[in-house]
């Protein structure tokens, strides 16, 4: 009898313990979350409330925490989850991932570490080790980490891009540059990506190559590659949230796939009503599918919210020449540049119109700032040029047809060819026989029949005065 009564004591001490070292559910502010995502938030945190043994349950709810950034919670939850099935690897992972988001990266190495030692075949544990050892400047071991997964893996982006960090951060900009390069191969639409091998090639002073992928950042800020995380995008999944379907809806723009794009956008719209941002992308893509009348909608809402996004009023800009709307397009061009007076695709297609208009000389001042704004333009360049061109001002038009010339795509015979007139107009006609005849050859091979004849036209002229 003593000894069963001892044997319930020791049981119930240990029980007491254990209760003792579990951390507490962290108190949630549920009125901060949407109507959607305030039930689902609630939801996990009664479920887990309701079943304060179950690691499941708190482990979950620090999951659909950390899909809406809560990473503090987050993290709470998954101690919690640890304490109660120690042996889980899954709440050790996110822990570490959680606490990494806090920018506590010496904790979340720890963890990580931990976890990557339960399951070495799981790469994505190893990458997010090597991010956490890089943060806290621990770049040998980082460095080796990536490389490890690279050779296990060749085709992943991540331990490419962040072999290219280490290489840059110990200045070594060529070898940084080659994983840069490689990352934006796997992922051409990376934009972390472009915009790191953009600051690498311009510190190997390669201006050209740094200006063409600051461009592709531009044009990408938002877009990452898939995970290849099948544990984060189990948290992914469990996302409701409006900037969620954004940044699907900016993927899908990017791989040209508009209809899901704009389906993505409106998802967002559903949740967040208000998310101007959402309005703005959508003013674009209606009208790339040709609906305008939804595309108006959404600039006016946008309008409502903020009158004073630039981005707004450009896109509408660009809905209303297409359209054929001049004078509409030109207030909405001068109203993005009141703005924002830097706005280098504003100036050019306010350019645009006032060439349109015979108004040369202030089409080729808002060309010239479109390249001063963004010195990789290339369409403002041409443009410039031909302005220039017309002034008389053939050096100088020649300097910018020389900058459209990369890199090569369906654009360069126009270019070349216009680089071809500007030399013979300034009485170079070696260089316009070889600029001409290198944009022949490119029309002939991309089918531009039309540019061809004109070209093979002006080659016998000058062919002719030889």
């Amino acid at each position: 009898m003593v000894v069963i009564i001892l044997s319930s004591c020791v049981c119930s001490f240990g029980l007491l313990l254990q209760a003792q070292t579990l951390p507490d559910l962290p108190p949630v502010a549920f009125d901060n979350f949407g109507p959607a995502i305030r039930e689902q938030v609630r939801k996990a945190y009664d479920d887990a409330r309701a079943k304060p043994r179950d690691a499941e349950a708190s482990g979950r709810l620090g999951m659909v925490l950390q899909t809406y950034e809560q990473y503090e919670l987050a993290a709470i939850c998954y101690e919690r989850a640890r304490s109660l099935a120690p042996d889980e690897f899954r709440w050790v992972y996110y822990l570490g991932v959680a606490q990494a988001a806090l920018g506590k990266h010496a904790e979340a190495a720890d963890n990580l570490r931990e976890a990557a030692r339960r399951k070495p075949d799981y790469l994505p544990a190893q990458i997010k080790l090597a991010d956490s050892l890089f943060a806290t400047g621990e770049l040998s071991e980082s460095r080796q980490l990536y490389e490890a997964v690279a050779k296990k893996s060749p085709g992943a982006v991540y331990a490419h891009y962040g072999l290219g960090r280490v290489k840059a951060a110990q200045r070594e900009f060529a070898a940084a540059v080659e994983h840069f390069r490689r990352a934006c191969e796997l992922s051409p639409h990376f934009g972390s990506a472009h915009y790191a091998l953009a600051v690498a090639y311009r510190n190997l002073r390669q201006t050209a190559q740094a200006n063409e992928h600051f461009a592709l950042y531009q044009q990408n800020k938002l877009v990452r590659p898939a995970s290849e995380d099948a544990l984060l995008d189990a948290v992914a999944e469990l996302n409701v949230g409006a900037l969620d379907h954004l940044k699907k809806g900016a993927n899908f723009e990017a791989d040209g796939h508009l209809d899901q794009a704009a389906a993505e956008h409106e998802r967002a719209l559903e949740i967040n009503p208000k998310l101007a941002q959402a309005h703005v992308n959508l003013i674009s893509l209606y009208g790339r599918m040709g609906q305008a009348e939804k595309a108006e909608s959404h600039y006016r809402m946008a309008a409502e919210i903020n009158p004073n996004l630039a981005e707004s009023h450009y896109n509408f800009g660009v809905l209303m020449t297409g359209q054929g709307k001049y004078q509409e397009a030109a207030q909405a061009f001068r109203r993005s540049l009141e703005i924002n007076p830097f706005y280098a695709e504003a100036h050019h297609n306010y350019g645009v119109l006032l060439e349109r208009e015979g108004r040369f000389d202030e089409a080729a001042g808002h060309y010239r700032a479109a390249v001063e704004n963004q010195p990789n333009y290339r369409s403002a360049h041409f443009n410039l040029g031909r302005m220039l061109l017309y002034q008389g001002k053939q050096a100088e038009a020649i300097s910018h047809f020389l900058k459209t010339l990369t890199p090569e795509d369906e654009s360069t015979p126009k270019y070349m060819y216009a680089l071809a007139a500007a030399y013979a107009r300034a009485g170079d006609r070696t260089h316009a026989l070889e600029y001409a005849r290198g944009a022949r050859q490119r029309a002939a091979a991309l089918g531009q029949a039309e540019l061809l004849a004109l070209i093979e036209r002006d080659l016998r002229i000058l062919e002719q005065k030889q």
